[in-house]
């Protein structure tokens, strides 16, 4: 795709993915991190489904400058043909006026370069953001692990006084974004269930058919078994959890 064309694109589907979220005024959760997002989008879309409310997310990849706003649009990509964007183009004029858009958006923010997040944030207001993981990958674009946990600290330091920023507790780096905030953090955690974490799950025990963990809040413990194995999918549960702890008690308001 050519520069000149990239930067019309770009513009255009950002200017009606703003007008969209204007219109239909959704509740946004967005989910940002180096590893585990989808996981995490997933789950909480299941589990935002289960209570009987209609959940919208990124399809495939769809977490970036031009995905992103396609996610929101409900559009496909027409990748590097010019004959496929066309139609996507024509009809993206008319895709803020959908009557069937979903109450809740689950998107992925990618980041692999300086300043995406704040670009992706000129598109959407989180009202509740979620960081999974952040590890080494896409560093090649930054100057060390530094500069790309503050493309995360600029997310959750964009969040409003008391909306939810959920963040995992067990990275060192996402735990000290606490301070980064005016929003209402919650922690979640498959290591340590002190005072300080909101939502933990711990003593996993591997199955046949999946594992089984212990999930405490606050004085509340339960144990839960899920038929997926690894620790990437306990994140995913508690992160499930708390969005659908956080809904019911938006209903009771």
């Amino acid at each position: 795709m050519k520069p000149f064309f990239k930067i019309i694109l770009k513009f255009y589907l950002k200017i009606l993915a703003r007008i969209t979220l204007i219109i239909h005024r959704p509740t946004i959760i967005a989910i940002a991190g180096s590893a585990n997002k989808t996981f995490v989008k997933d789950e909480i879309v299941r589990v935002l489904k289960k209570a009987g409310l209609e959940a919208g997310s990124n399809p495939k990849s769809f977490n970036t400058e031009i995905g992103l706003p396609l996610a929101i649009l409900g559009l496909k990509s027409g990748y590097n043909s010019y004959r496929d964007w066309l139609p996507i183009v024509l009809k993206a004029a008319s895709a803020p006026f959908r009557p069937d858009f979903p109450e809740y958006l689950v998107l992925e923010l990618g980041v692999s370069s300086p300043g995406d997040m704040k670009y992706l944030l000129s598109i959407i207001r989180p009202t509740v953001a979620i960081i999974t993981e952040i590890t080494q990958r896409y560093l090649e674009s930054f100057n060390d692990m530094d500069g790309l946990v503050s493309e995360y600290e600029y997310l959750v330091g964009r969040m409003d006084e008391g909306r939810p920023v959920i963040l995992n507790y067990d990275n060192p780096r996402i735990r000290d974004m606490k301070d980064k905030t005016r929003g209402q953090v919650i922690f979640y955690s498959i290591r340590d269930d002190s005072e300080a974490i909101g939502w933990s799950a711990l003593g996993a025990a591997a199955e046949e058919d999946g594992q089984t963990a212990t999930v405490s809040h606050g004085q509340d413990s339960f144990r839960v078994k899920i038929k997926k194995f690894g620790d990437h999918h306990l994140y995913a549960l508690l992160a499930g959890l708390i969005v659908k702890d956080y809904v019911d008690q938006k209903k009771k308001f």
